[in-house]
């Protein structure tokens, strides 16, 4: 359906040429208009004795050329010469559209109610039936479309086993749980059982209702063909497949990733329980929004596929649910390493009174390749100090490794190698080793020219091929490293590596660029090392933090 055809500047037709070309030449009109914009003010079906217009009767030879097709019969006899009649035309229509042989298009108005009638009426007559269950089939293994294992067709009789699809869940604070099924074949009733494919073992089936609005209907069973809800049952999840005694998975559409992520916290400390409930209640009955704890930063991101959708989330949360949220840019989960080899050491010495403290340890660092993590070595030689002390000063520096040491990042990819030290026969203890590991880990990475790494991700954006400069210019100044281009069509496609703490805005700048066209995605890639600038402002702000802390 393309609809707002009567929009200022609409350009229909245009519209339904990007659509062959993108998705299919076999998306043909079943309607055309009279006009564009002001001047649509009607449609004719194209099909059928009703198309007068000559424009009309050419769009319907195409598709009765696409519908005969799909038959061999017809088409010879269609190729013969012979007229067909407009019964058998409207049967094979049906037939065309299961098959995915032809994709009809109507031109409207919903506004003003332009084509929607000829819209419901096509729906009505030539929309794919429940009893159709279009090739679907049931297998084996957790993730859409894998295809392991049994593969078994799909039936839709209610007197075959049943099988119902978990297409949405709402989570109410009054009604509780409700998981929206879809029933594809057999019965299932009121105090009978499934299998639930997250734990394996039979659920009793509570309270069935069907829903018309806001109304809700018990129900005692509900068969092949039904729509229905089960009423506060736990761990559903949207698109689980149930059966009666099997764990097979129905496939379900590719969705996109969440793109747009902010990190979000409770606005009173008082809410922190009913925050930590709700969250996932809310990412579980909307399969596009993610929720995940950095453990790098320490906040809740919550990720969906808009400003407008989380603003959507925020308000669920308020009304549903009772909690307010703070909203902000998530943190970029930087890191340090070094990028050369340092050396030093450090003298703890504490003495006040009584028991003292004494612990003296030389330490070297290197660095190692990106993603070893750090490594320890105890080169200590001749017993300078006893294997135990060695270990304590190996806690402390794994201590100070998640503060950091130049901007309070996490430490990786760096071998330590502990290999000379002192001790006190009497003053020397576990915590005075820690101590002085863990200053001669800082005084070692500063010597060994310490950098900070940021993440990088793979960005692939598509977008009208005539917003190209604006695209790559935009991508330019994100510090981007294009790396791959296709096109399709009058989209282009470009592949790129782009620091992560430069895309934050990136929704809502590829939207004013492209008209709201534009579409992305991204995953994580790798680490670099950060540009010295941006290193040196980065230090300058942790140091300011911490001033303010003190």
């Amino acid at each position: 359906m393309i609809n707002r055809c009567d929009r200022e500047q609409a350009k229909p037709d245009q519209a339904l040429a990007q659509i062959q070309g993108q998705l299919s030449p076999r998306c043909l009109p079943l309607t055309i208009g009279n006009g564009a914009g002001p001047a649509f003010t009607q449609v004719e079906l194209t099909l059928g004795p009703r198309a007068a217009s000559a424009a009309a009767k050419e769009a319907g030879g195409r598709l009765l050329e696409a519908v005969v097709e799909s038959n061999d019969a017809l088409m010879e006899r269609y190729l013969g010469g012979e007229t067909l009649s407009d019964e058998e035309v409207q049967e094979q229509m049906k037939v065309a559209v299961a098959s995915r042989s032809v994709f009809p298009v109507l031109f409207t108005s919903g506004e003003k109610d332009i084509g929607v009638v000829e819209l419901t009426d096509a729906l009505v007559q030539f929309g794919v039936p429940a009893s159709n269950p279009m090739g679907r089939f049931l297998h084996q293994g957790a993730a859409a479309g894998s295809g392991n294992g049994e593969r078994v067709p799909i039936t839709t009789g209610a007197g075959d086993p049943f099988c119902a699809y978990v297409f949405r869940v709402v989570s109410d604070p009054y009604v509780g749980k409700l998981s929206f099924l879809r029933v594809f074949s057999g019965v299932i009733a009121h105090n009978g059982s499934f299998l639930n494919p997250h734990t394996g073992k039979q659920e009793k089936v509570g309270k069935l209702v069907r829903l018309q609005g806001k109304e809700q209907e018990a129900v005692e069973s509900a068969s092949a063909g039904d729509f229905v809800a089960l009423a506060k049952l736990e761990g559903l999840k949207t698109f689980d497949t149930l059966l009666a005694d099997k764990k097979l998975v129905m496939d379900h559409l590719p969705l996109p990733t969440p793109m747009y992520s902010r990190a979000v916290e409770p606005k009173s400390k008082a809410d922190e329980k009913k925050f930590a409930e709700s969250v996932p209640k809310v990412v579980d009955e909307d399969v596009m929004v993610r929720s995940t704890r950095d453990s790098r930063t320490h906040e809740m991101v919550i990720s969906g596929v808009s400003q407008l959708h989380l603003g959507v989330i925020w308000d669920r949360l308020k009304s549903r649910f009772g909690v307010e949220v703070l909203v902000k840019e998530p943190k970029t989960p930087y890191l340090e390493t070094i990028s050369a080899k340092g050396s030093d050491h450090y003298r703890h010495k504490k003495q006040s009174g009584g028991a003292g403290e004494f612990a003296e340890v030389w330490l070297r660092v290197e660095p190692m390749e990106r993603g070893k993590g750090v490594e320890f070595i105890n080169s200590v030689f001749g017993g300078a100090i006893s294997a135990s002390y060695v270990a304590s000063a190996e806690k402390g520096i794994r201590a100070v490794l998640d503060r950091g040491v130049i901007a309070g990042y996490p430490v990786v990819d760096v071998r330590v190698d502990i290999f000379d030290g002192k001790d006190h026969p009497v003053d020397s203890k576990d915590v005075a080793f820690q101590k002085a590991g863990r200053e001669a880990f800082k005084l070692a990475v500063r010597q060994a020219k310490p950098v900070i790494l940021e993440p990088i991700v793979s960005l692939e954006v598509t977008f009208p091929i005539e917003r190209m400069g604006d695209i790559q210019g935009d991508l330019n100044r994100r510090r981007a490293r294009v790396i791959g281009a296709d096109s399709a069509g009058d989209f282009q496609t470009l592949k790129a590596h782009v620091p992560l703490s430069e895309i934050a805005d990136y929704a809502s700048s590829l939207g004013s660029m492209t008209g709201g066209q534009g579409v992305y995605s991204i995953e994580m890639s790798h680490y670099e090392i950060v540009p010295s600038s941006i290193q040196q402002r980065l230090v300058e702000a942790a140091k300011a933090e911490m001033e303010k802390e003190d």
